[in-house]
């Protein structure tokens, strides 16, 4: 679908360490990324759970973005992170007499573990299904619920640096919009796991057929390894990250004790996904997992998607954030290579226009 130039948005993806940003024009059959930047964060600007924390580095790295990319568009889509936000996939039967948005409303009640009035809630209709012989189908909605003041939080401080939030999409459904770009060879019947390894959570979506079966956010990631290395070697968070990178070069004893730390981390890492297609496997028996498609800072390992498919059974591939874009020429492809693990959900919030669902 062709977005009109006054309803484009600048994705604007706010991690943990760092803030990614995307823009994406649309010309005919065609959707160019005009723009992608990343800039760090100082630790503890934002939690994962309770959203901003320090504004102040935050305004200067957005700004900062936008003043050296010579951005004029002011409109962006943000991401939430999932881990402060509650999702949730409901059924409801189509009836003539039905408030969809009071039925809703009173399922979210039985889940959203605050008042109500205390939230923002949002729904989507992913599909609605047809039993032989009935005339009525079963609707599949999501339902998203986020604290008021979180939701605020983000606002002003984007409103402060002039910046307008057009849409406010949750960081797991935005990488779901950018696998369904720029993965053309969907098998509309098979499922997919899309799984996010950043520096503090580990998101999982399973996808079929451009529908969401299961989501979930663990507190698990890179953090783990940097805080294990801070405690191994008694060195700083800096220090640390260098280390994890492979920046530092070290002595093959000191290696040794590296390896052994990434091996326990991503021990538990295999154990989460593991236990996710599990779940799957039991709540949708016959459902076939095609692949494995992991993104974020931390899939860079070295050698994990070998590691994951060996452990797990199953393909394992990186997401590609830039397929089924056309590239703008002022784009360093050497930078793209560099930043691609990142920039999934930034591409998927530049893929939002105004008004869209």
């Amino acid at each position: 679908m062709l977005i009109s130039k006054k309803n484009q948005l600048i994705g604007l993806d706010i991690g943990s360490y760092s803030i990614k940003l995307a823009e994406i024009e649309h010309k005919k059959n065609q959707k160019i990324l005009k723009n992608i930047g990343i800039a760090h964060l100082p630790p503890g600007s934002l939690s994962p759970t309770v959203g901003i924390k320090d504004p102040e580095p935050i305004k200067k790295a957005i700004s900062g973005l936008f003043e050296n990319l010579k951005i004029k568009n002011k409109k962006v889509a943000v991401g939430l992170p999932c881990t402060s936000v509650i999702a949730k996939k409901i059924s409801l039967v189509e009836r003539e007499d039905l408030d969809l948005e009071e039925a809703i409303k009173h399922e979210a009640e039985q889940f959203v573990p605050f008042d109500m009035e205390e939230v923002n809630l949002d729904y989507d209709i992913m599909d609605t299904v047809y039993e032989e012989g009935e005339e009525m189908g079963r609707m599949e909605i999501m339902v998203v619920a986020a604290k008021k003041g979180l939701v605020e939080n983000y606002v002003n401080l984007l409103q402060e640096i002039d910046l307008t939030p057009e849409v406010m999409d949750v960081d797991i459904f935005a990488l779901q919009n950018c696998f369904e770009l720029n993965s053309r060879e969907i098998k509309p019947e098979k499922a997919y796991f899309l799984i996010d390894i950043g520096s503090q959570k580990i998101n999982t979506n399973v996808v079929k057929g451009n529908v969401s079966l299961f989501l979930r956010s663990s507190a698990l990631g890179g953090f783990q390894i940097t805080k294990r290395l801070m405690q191994e070697f008694q060195i700083g968070f800096e220090d640390a990250e260098k280390i994890k990178l492979g920046v530092t070069e070290l002595e093959e004893e000191q290696n040794k004790r590296i390896r052994g730390i990434f091996k326990d981390v991503i021990k538990e890492w295999i154990d989460e996904i593991r236990g996710n297609i599990q779940f799957i496997d039991r709540t949708y028996p016959g459902e076939q997992v095609e692949k494995i498609f992991i993104t974020g800072g931390c899939s860079n390992i070295v050698g994990l998607e070998e590691l994951l498919a060996n452990e797990l059974g199953m393909p394992v591939e990186k997401l590609e954030s830039f397929a089924g874009l056309v590239i703008d020429k002022k784009i360093d492809p050497d930078y793209l290579k560099y930043i691609n693990s990142q920039s999934a959900v930034a591409v998927g919030l530049a893929l939002r226009s105004i008004g869209d669902k």
